[in-house]
């Protein structure tokens, strides 16, 4: 049995391939050998019909999914009464926006020869291997860029691999996207290049292994939960699994439907959301033919050609024959890759203090992209918030490697260096707590008998002592926090006596050290631009996990925050009272008939800034000047105080820069001048 992301059990239905097709194995010729896909497929088609019933909801359902939309997505499914089967409803999507990308950058399938999943396998250890061409492979499909995805195709001679490739990312991207939307599952939200650069050395490891990839090949064609389960498991490959089952699935449904879609060949494809409306208006319709759906689902995992092309008829679905092909194909891989790969908790890098590093972080400006509601964020920490200071890195790392259970550790490093984020760079954070044995406290006695007491684990970037346990009969203490420290090139080994069996809090990095800030200054004085106007500085942020006896290049695990933009600068805030100077004059003196107060703000990501006049008398103007467009702003405001009351005044300037360390946002400050008048020329 296999149980769905949406807590629904799958039992087993007939349904197996020709083993003739891939000369597999008499054993897996067998009429058991598949998950009901059927019944999935017809409560998906009834899902459908909330979502076709209306044009526009339907585009915006669809818009929602392709542009990450998690708020709106949820929405409209649950306007539709469709929330429920929200993750085959995604499965849907994503079998019909492959097939709509892969056409786009692709064009027509070929269909005189498919290459084996060895040659595809070699061709994306290739691609994966480089980082310029994964970016390069990455970027079209994100972008939606024909002319960019032909130019990498056409410069690597990959004409023959181009539909299994564009599939093969797509289904990734996909998975991806869906766990993104779903956000009552709480799934680390990954990006497409670290994934894609994580399934590459898996891919690579098996081919490099051919009698493991010939026996993998075969039993993942086989398409037998508990065989393929097997095999990964006696070649050790279940912390790969995901990776691997995508791969062989993306490979088997672009062959099966090129063969199943033959007689219905088409040159060219309507690729609009009308179209994709009317697929689903199509699939909809079936779900008051479950007899029907069944025997497609049937045909399908059968490649039974004939019989397929007989029910595409039938049905008058021929225009349709790809979706429909790459549908069912698709769900019963999804089921196949859930069913054989166990979940694991892997190691992952996945929050600045609250914000996610994919999801809450404009990867191309490196600042935040949204408000968070969290205690400290006290401006939400975004949109368009930079970071400073100590930033609390959090993630994910086990105590016990998910691979073979032996210890783990962990660093981080600056992207695009070998710097590793030590000594000076660490500033403290608690990673969690574990449990001691320690004298047990007898009204503020230490007790003669030993009990199990929590200790703190912190880890910082210099060692400190711990005070031993007190003497039976002396005032008690607890036990005092236990450090971890950083090794020179960064690792940290997770205690193993950790509580919760790993560290989520993983590391305090102190970017002051590599982007210097402080109090700026300025050559000019107040009421006159600022100069210099310093900025801060973009950064990336490399997480590796490995076992400590494992390898360190590659890592057994790795991501990375490529942009997140540091600014450790405080705002620049000078204001000055011009009456203030000159022969006679002074801080003391009375303002007469006139006031000219002169102010610069200036601060690269200036969230707002005022110029204020107060006092209890209510001749004070109050606010005369402020904004809050970046980079603030100078001046002088003129103020004739010929009517004003005899009384004491306060000229202020406030400024706060769109500052934060992900969990206390930056609040300001204020600078302040006092004054008297004398309400008379």
């Amino acid at each position: 049995m296999v149980r769905s992301r949406h807590g629904r059990t799958f039992g087993i239905a007939s349904a197996c391939m020709p083993v003739e097709a891939h000369a597999l194995t008499e054993e897996s010729d067998c009429p058991m050998s598949e998950f009901d896909v059927a019944a999935d497929l017809n409560l998906a088609a009834g899902a459908l019909r909330g979502l076709v019933d209306d044009e526009d909801r339907f585009r915006a359902w669809y818009d929602a999914f392709l542009a990450g939309d998690a708020d709106s997505y949820r929405r409209i499914l649950g306007k539709a009464s469709a929330l429920e089967h929200e993750d085959l409803l995604c499965g849907w999507l994503c079998s019909k926006e492959c097939v709509r990308l892969c056409w786009r950058l692709c064009g027509p399938p070929r269909i005189d020869r498919i290459p084996e999943p060895r040659e595809l396998a070699e061709v994306i250890v290739r691609l994966t291997s480089d980082e310029e061409l994964l970016e390069r492979l990455v970027q079209p499909v994100l972008e939606l860029d024909p002319r960019a995805w032909q130019s990498l195709v056409n410069e690597l001679e990959l004409r023959p691999f181009c539909h299994l490739i564009c599939h093969w990312v797509c289904r990734v991207y996909c998975r991806l996207r869906c766990e993104r939307l779903d956000d009552t599952d709480g799934v680390l939200s990954r990006h497409l290049v670290d994934e894609l650069a994580g399934a590459g050395p898996a891919i690579a490891a098996l081919v490099a292994d051919e009698a493991g990839f010939a026996e993998v090949s075969k039993a993942a064609l086989a398409g037998r939960c508990e065989l393929v389960k097997s095999v990964f498991d006696r070649l050790g490959l279940a912390d790969r699994c995901r990776w691997i089952c995508e791969f062989f699935c993306s490979w088997r449904c672009v062959r099966v439907c090129i063969t199943l879609c033959r007689p219905f060949q088409v040159t060219e494809m309507d690729l609009s959301l009308t179209e994709a409306y009317e697929f689903g208006q199509a699939i909809s319709r079936l779900s008051e033919q479950p007899e029907a759906l069944a025997a497609v689902a049937d045909a399908v995992e059968r490649e039974d050609v004939d019989r397929f092309a007989s029910l595409v008829k039938e049905l008058g679905l021929e225009r349709f024959c790809v979706q429909l092909c790459h549908w069912v194909c698709s769900w019963h891989c999804t089921l196949l890759c859930r069913c054989v790969c166990t979940p694991v908790l892997q190691p992952w890098f996945t929050h600045v203090g609250h914000f996610d590093i994919y999801a809450d972080i404009d990867s191309g400006t490196g600042l935040t992209n949204k408000g968070l509601s969290f205690s400290g964020l006290y401006f939400n920490g975004g949109p368009g918030f930079a970071f400073q200071d100590c930033l609390e890195l959090r993630g994910y790392c086990p105590a016990a490697s998910p691979i073979d259970g032996t210890a783990m550790r962990y660093r981080f490093v600056l992207a695009g260096t070998s710097t590793p984020i030590t000594g000076s760079r660490v500033c403290q954070v608690d990673a969690g707590s574990r449990v001691v044995s320690w004298p047990q406290n007898l009204s503020g006695v230490a007790g003669a008998a030993n009990v199990s007491t929590f200790q703190t684990i912190a880890i910082a970037g210099a060692p400190t002592a711990e005070k031993p346990p007190p003497a039976p009969g002396d005032p008690w203490y607890g036990p005092d926090i236990h450090t971890l420290v950083p090794d020179p090139d960064g690792w940290v080994v997770v205690d193993p006596a950790s509580i919760s069996g790993g560290f989520t809090t993983l590391l305090g990095f102190d970017t002051t050290d590599d982007v210097p800030g402080g109090m700026p200054t300025s050559a000019n004085p107040a009421g006159q631009t600022a100069s210099p106007a310093p900025s801060g500085q973009d950064l990336g942020i490399v997480f590796e996990a490995t076992r400590v006896a494992g390898p360190t290049s590659p890592p057994d695990h790795s991501n990375t925050l490529a942009r997140v933009h540091i600014s450790n600068w405080r705002e620049l805030n000078l204001l000055d009272i011009q009456q203030f100077h000159g022969a006679g004059a002074g801080a003391c003196s009375p303002i007469t008939s006139a006031l000219d107060v002169d102010y610069t703000a200036d601060h690269e990501v200036m969230a707002a800034w005022s110029v204020a006049i107060t006092s209890a008398s209510p001749s004070a103007p109050g606010t005369v000047a402020g904004g809050t467009v970046p980079r603030g702003g100078f001046g002088t405001d003129h103020e004739n105080t010929t009517g004003w009351q005899p009384c004491s005044y306060t000229a202020s300037l406030s400024t706060r820069a769109a500052l934060t360390t992900g969990l206390i946002d930056n609040q300001g400050y204020t600078t302040s001048k006092t004054f008297c008048t004398t309400g008379r020329g």
